[in-house]
């Protein structure tokens, strides 16, 4: 119940979040979110050690660090394109999901050992490093206003292309409905952002109906804890792909190949239910999918106005974490209804058409190279 109610509050506090992005300096925004999520734990830290703690109490956490997260999660990723040139962006996004990847992999572990030596000192180490990111965002040097479209390199170079504009061109900062009507006036970059959204739908599928199996088979919790290891390894592993990929492909291509080695991984789930072959399964199945997400991230910032940005992606994340919900739930439905054969093979079906969107989207097909990403112009 406590993680329903945080991701409905996720939910409702992102389309405010975005459209806060797009008004208020970021730099600011991350200050805030530092603080707030800082003062949040402190609080939980404290009820902990007085134990105080309680059921509505925790329900009360859950909503702050909910909305909080809605609100402000995005930023992270949004100030990105004003932080580094484009043709880096795919590294910086890279090195994102990479300590993703981490945290995936080295949170679970670590947590169990601090919880051991109290309840509290995983709290306490979250606040104290929350509030570490308030005090370090002052240093970031980059202009990080909404208004700002300058590049980090020169904004004035003649090279770069005209930007897209339709008809009735600039955004309208006090509208929500803006975010939304950006994704009607572009179907390509709905393309984009479509095949972000299968992909993690099917990674959530996927990895739910394995571990459901996995504990009606009664296999002990270390060795499921297993499978989630092997997905860091994979994502882990994959972030060192991302450059020499990037490198050597235009950044469809990349695309297009990651899909098929993910798709290559989701069909080898329904052949087994071995807890030792799935993780490799798994690392396989996550091992592209940094690379997918570094030029789709990448890219997608790039076409979205700067002043736009923030609500752009504020819809998606709010599709995002409503489909990720549903997923967990459809599949206990599908391993019920189905079998695990049937529903992990549907669930690689799903992959399979994610593949052949990345070959006829001509959004995603038309994504160039890392270097051409410098010339990117907003799409308006």
């Amino acid at each position: 119940m406590v993680g329903t109610v945080f991701a409905l509050c996720e939910g409702l506090g992102t389309l405010p979040g975005g459209h806060l992005s797009d008004r208020i300096d970021r730099k600011k925004l991350m200050i805030v979110f530092g603080l707030i999520s800082a003062a949040t734990l402190c609080v939980m830290t404290s009820a902990l050690v007085a134990k105080m703690m309680s059921a509505p109490l925790l329900f009360l956490f859950a909503i702050v660090r909910g909305l909080t997260s809605g609100v402000f999660s995005n930023v992270s990723n949004i100030i990105l394109p004003q932080i580094v040139t484009g043709n880096q962006l795919v590294q910086a996004y890279s090195a994102n999901e990479s300590r993703d990847a981490c945290i995936q992999l080295f949170s679970k572990p670590l947590s169990g050992f601090l919880y051991g030596l109290g309840p509290e000192i995983p709290f306490l180490i979250s606040a104290v490093l929350y509030a570490l990111m308030s005090v370090a965002t002052p240093l970031i040097r980059s202009d990080l206003r909404p208004k700002n479209d300058a590049s980090p390199s020169d904004s004035d170079d003649s090279t770069k292309k005209t930007p897209r504009n339709h008809i009735g061109g600039s955004s309208s900062h006090s509208s929500l409905i803006e975010g939304f009507a950006w994704y009607t006036r572009w179907p390509q970059a709905v393309s984009v952002f479509s095949s972000v959204l299968l992909l993690n739908c099917v990674l959530t599928l996927m990895v739910s109906i394995v571990i459901l199996n996995q504990q009606m088979l009664n296999i002990p919790g270390w060795q499921i804890g297993l499978i989630s290891t092997g997905s860091g390894v994979g994502l882990l592993s994959g972030s060192f792909l991302t450059t020499p990929l990037a490198n050597r492909l235009t950044g469809g291509r990349t695309v297009q190949v990651s899909f098929i080695i993910i798709m290559v991984g989701c069909a080898l789930q329904p052949l087994t239910q071995n807890t030792y072959l799935l993780a490799g399964c798994m690392a396989i199945m996550n091992l592209m999918v940094v690379p997918a997400n570094s030029v789709l991230g990448a890219y997608a910032s790039l076409i979205i106005p700067n002043d736009l940005r923030g609500r752009v992606f504020s819809v998606f994340s709010l599709f995002n974490i409503t489909l990720a919900s549903l997923a967990s739930g459809i599949a206990g439905i599908m391993l019920s209804s189905l079998g695990y054969m049937i529903a992990a093979a549907t669930t690689a079906a799903i992959m399979t058409g994610t593949v052949l969107l990345a070959f006829m989207s001509n959004g995603i097909r038309e994504i160039p190279d890392k270097a051409a990403f410098s010339n990117l112009e907003p799409w308006r």
